[in-house]
């Protein structure tokens, strides 16, 4: 929605750079200090606040481990199968399951500064999914493809996930339609020199049409998930153009643009997305409602949704509580189809930038706590771009804000998962937030690692190359070899008096 200040292997390369990274910047915080005294953030959170925690965060906290979490057992045997019984594991996150993303400027991404090499040590560091800010829409695309290329080619050399911010928009004032478009709308539009309009629906519909196919071919499988034809509710210009409507957003031409979309994202394996203002923040619960029709009316045309895009530009007086937070959720959660906030961000002079930290943190627990949610995205994080250079995370001197730290604080440490131990009867169990792994075990002098994708309950074997007993009863390691010194009837005794046989 945003108009942008304008300026001209399973584990991720860019999370391995962001982990060690956010470490050492924790390590010299509060929670830094707590960490390495054997406490959680939120324990350390939870302390500053009296050791009262509210009943919202208790809720999300329960939901988070019941949707967000799986059960791990880490299984280490020997060269014969057997069960190797102290063996060390290290369970190491590399990446989430969960989209947390901003959108970036593509300008700002490809040209040579000093802002521009803060801004892209950051973005990997930070995020694991991305969104051009403007770059990906139709008249700035057109304009200048080559950057739209150049910037794309940047997120994804990140690994980077990339949404594609849109086929269409009818902002005109925004600066998204071509020109001959908007002259073709019958729009006067003296920003881009268009002063004697000529209305010619035909010509807005063979553009349009045209230009859905054109990037969503262009781009193919780099894009993870396209927003269709963004805001159809609250700019609804192309469709009354072509089908003479009031509601834009029932059109038949949007069916059309909807299932031609479709087509081409199911033969690339890409997502096709509904996204609009006013449809979570507020309540503005008329505009939800006309979103709602427009969801219903496009599944009814059977057009498959993947996402549900919520855009969340916060001001002070449009803040929510968590319960309408889950409400505003459960509206959407019906259509089978992925949740998304979009374009999250916090502004405005009436309320400071710590109550804009605690804010983030509320909304951004509650919305990852609701299980129908995939993927949490800033509209820009950095005050030097952002729309009302005021973003959430850093002031324009790369100052961290108080939104930094609670985010990264939920990101990285309250919902990462990095944990060691020994196995016992060959297992090592922990849970583990969904994302990617590396798992390593190791004993008297072996190891054996792989990575893995967490996502449900998951039991994951490890084989070393050498015997759990070679110097005892094979298959329980160390206090198998103090139960054969001390004999076998000791060893029955070590195991509460039930002997086992190899």
């Amino acid at each position: 929605m945003g108009d942008e200040t304008t300026a001209g292997d399973s584990s991720r390369r860019g999370t391995m750079l962001r982990r060690p990274f956010l470490s050492a910047v924790g390590a010299c915080s509060g929670l830094g200090i707590a960490s390495a005294l054997g406490l959680s953030s939120v324990d350390s959170v939870r302390a500053t606040q009296d050791d009262e925690e509210t009943d919202w965060e208790a809720a999300a906290d329960e939901r988070i481990e019941e949707h967000r979490t799986a059960d791990l057992e880490v299984r280490v045997v020997d060269r014969n199968g057997d069960p190797i019984d102290g063996a060390d594991v290290d369970v190491t996150m590399t990446e989430h399951d969960y989209g947390f993303g901003t959108a970036v400027n593509a300008g700002t991404l490809i040209e040579e500064s000093e802002p521009g090499d803060e801004y892209r040590e950051h973005i990997p560091e930070l995020f694991n999914k991305a969104v051009m800010e403007n770059q990906h829409k139709w008249r700035f695309f057109e304009d200048d493809p080559d950057l739209a290329d150049e910037a794309t080619e940047w997120v994804l050399d990140q690994d980077l996930e990339l949404r594609g911010h849109a086929c269409l928009w009818a902002s005109v004032d925004s600066a998204a339609v071509p020109e001959d478009v908007v002259s073709a709308m019958g729009r006067e539009w003296d920003d881009g020199g268009v002063t004697d309009p000529e209305e010619d629906p035909e010509h807005v519909l063979e553009r349009a049409t045209e230009h859905i196919e054109t990037i969503m071919e262009h781009y193919g499988d780099d894009i993870t998930e396209w927003d269709v034809v963004n805001e159809a509710v609250n700019e609804p210009g192309f469709i009354r153009t072509i089908d003479d409507v009031t509601r834009g957003f029932e059109g038949p031409t949007l069916a059309e643009w909807y299932q031609l979309a479709d087509d081409i994202g199911s033969e690339h394996g890409v997502g096709i997305d509904v996204n609009d203002y006013n449809v979570l923040v507020g309540p503005n619960t008329g505009t939800r409602q006309f979103y709602q029709d427009q969801i219903e009316f496009l599944l009814e045309e059977d057009v498959d949704l993947d996402g549900v895009g919520l855009q969340c530009h916060f001001s002070r007086g449009n803040t929510l509580e968590p319960d309408q937070v889950m409400d505003g959720l459960d509206l959407y959660a019906d259509y089978d189809a992925d949740i998304r906030i979009t374009e999250f961000d916090t502004e405005g002079g009436s309320w400071d930038d710590e109550e804009k930290g605690e804010y983030l943190h509320m909304f951004l627990k509650t919305v990852f706590s609701h299980p129908a949610t995939t993927d949490f995205v800033m509209w820009g994080f950095w005050d030097g771009r952002h729309w009302y250079d005021d973003a959430p995370l850093f002031y324009e001197d790369w100052e961290p804000k108080p939104g930094y730290e609670y985010y990264t604080n939920l990101v990285f440490d309250e919902w990462w998962t990095d944990e060691d131990g020994q196995t016992d009867s060959g297992v090592y169990e922990t849970q583990a937030f969904h994302g990617e792994y590396e798992l390593t075990a190791s004993y008297e002098g072996e190891d054996a690692s792989t990575t893995a994708t967490i996502t449900d309950d998951d039991t994951i074997e490890l084989e070393l190359d050498n015997e759990a007993g070679e110097d005892s009863i094979p298959g329980f390691g160390v206090s198998a070899a103090l139960a054969g010194l001390a004999g076998l009837a000791g060893y029955a005794w070590l195991r509460d008096g039930d002997a086992e046989t190899a």
